[in-house]
């Protein structure tokens, strides 16, 4: 197996713990950075750990707390949602629990397990959506039940994919719906065209699933970026939420007051979820399954009471994928397969080329690595710098939508079928 030394890597004591685990999207406060020294840059499929044949199917990302893997999955043909735990050493299930869900209208690249959960050491929040119910359920670390909510009927043309994040004692999530009039021409024929869905950022209680606080938020068209939390000056922290209709909001999480919003960010849909890149947050906002464009804003400061866009990109731009951002620079990557990467505090181009894949799945950094997953299977290594170059490109043998978790020394990699684990050698 070929290892490709990480160089000029320093791990601090700061970094730790929380560097052990993935517990929410794409890791610790959605940064797609991981911190394992023995992945490899080149593999064959006999160097994979494990391999876990999963029930049902799904493109939400597994998520890790300790040696616990989380991840949702679905039943294609009954909506049946099954919350799964996996021992991270060895592959085996630990547990399932199985939840019965209506069957509603879904885009053809999305399923019933599009979600992905969020856990901490006492267990894992999932959620899910019908077109009847948008629901949240806690399990302990042994699949028991803690509490269930909720939030009610779900409005949207193509299917949810909410994502929880956790906050200190909080379970966070984004429920943007669509109004069915703006929506009309990618309804089914014969939709009845009703009332706007009714759209929400939500703040419960960890412990016992109590609303704490409930913002309301205009419905144009759902949305599905996952939010992250900016720290502030002071010890204060803000969570930043994305949105058609508000587009890009800075929230108090003790309190849910809104800190700052600005209005008209995104004109359309947003998936790919904040980027916080130094002092910016990056988003973007498209149709279809391409983006149109990506944003970088400022947020208010002492100097500024107003939030301002400082660039804006219009090439080669993400819907689906998040950006990576690692010292100074944007690596992006795109479902037409070009990947780019960006000097961050501009949006000057550094390099722009195409690699064999497309992508739903976002990247991940490990060192001055990215992985790339692309749908078809195909786990492409490039180097994290300013100097294009394609490393490896490796098989996984199936379809694959979601993004990988890296932790434990490992990196996990969710297929529709399978779970895989990977591990180089000790070095």
């Amino acid at each position: 197996m070929k290892l490709l030394l990480l160089s000029g890597v320093v791990l601090t004591s700061v970094v730790g713990a929380e560097a052990a685990d993935w517990p929410r999207f794409r890791g610790p406060n959605g940064t797609g950075i991981g911190h394992a020294n023995t992945i490899p840059t080149t593999w064959t499929t006999d160097d994979y750990t494990w391999r876990t044949n999963l029930p049902g199917q799904g493109h939400g990302s597994p998520i890790v707390v300790d040696n616990h893997i989380y991840l949702l999955s679905g039943d294609r043909q009954t909506a049946e949602r099954f919350v799964l735990c996996v021992n991270a050493d060895n592959g085996n299930l630990l547990w399932q629990r199985g939840y019965a869900s209506t069957p509603g209208e879904l885009h053809r690249d999305n399923n019933y397990a599009s979600s992905t959960p969020a856990a901490d050491a006492h267990g894992v929040i999932a959620a899910w959506t019908s077109t009847d119910s948008f629901m949240l359920v806690a399990l302990d670390n042994h699949g028991n039940e803690v509490w269930q909510r909720d939030l009610g009927e779900y409005k949207s043309a193509w299917g949810g994919a909410p994502c929880p994040i956790i906050v200190d004692d909080l379970v966070v999530v984004l429920n943007d719906q669509m109004d069915p009039k703006i929506m009309a021409r990618f309804l089914p024929k014969g939709t009845e065209i009703t009332e706007p869905g009714k759209s929400s950022a939500i703040a419960i209680d960890r412990n016992t699933g109590k609303i704490r606080w409930k913002i309301t938020r205009r419905t144009i068209i759902a949305g599905y970026a996952t939010p992250c939390v900016r720290h502030l000056p002071g010890g204060k922290k803000e969570i930043v939420f994305f949105g058609t209709g508000n587009g890009m909001t800075g929230v108090d999480p003790s309190t849910g007051n809104v800190n700052w919003e600005l209005n008209n960010s995104f004109r359309s849909r947003t998936v790919m979820s904040p980027v916080l890149a130094g002092d910016l947050i990056i988003g973007s906002h498209g149709l279809g399954i391409v983006g149109d464009k990506l944003i970088a804003v400022r947020p208010p400061n002492e100097r500024d009471s107003d939030a301002q866009v400082v660039f804006e990109m219009r090439k080669s731009i993400p819907l689906v994928p998040t950006a990576i951002y690692r010292n100074g620079l944007l690596f992006i990557t795109c479902e037409t397969g070009i990947v780019s990467c960006v000097d961050a505090t501009n949006g000057n181009e550094v390099w722009r080329e195409r690699v064999r894949g497309k992508f739903y799945a976002s990247p991940v950094c490990v060192g001055d690595r990215l992985y790339c997953v692309d749908r078809s299977g195909s786990v492409i290594v490039l180097a994290a710098s300013r100097q294009f170059a394609h490393l490896a490109t490796n098989p996984l043998e199936d379809d694959c939508f979601a993004t990988p978790a890296v932790a434990n020394e490992s990196m996990y990699f969710r297929t529709a079928s399978q779970l895989i684990a990977l591990k180089g050698d000790e070095l």
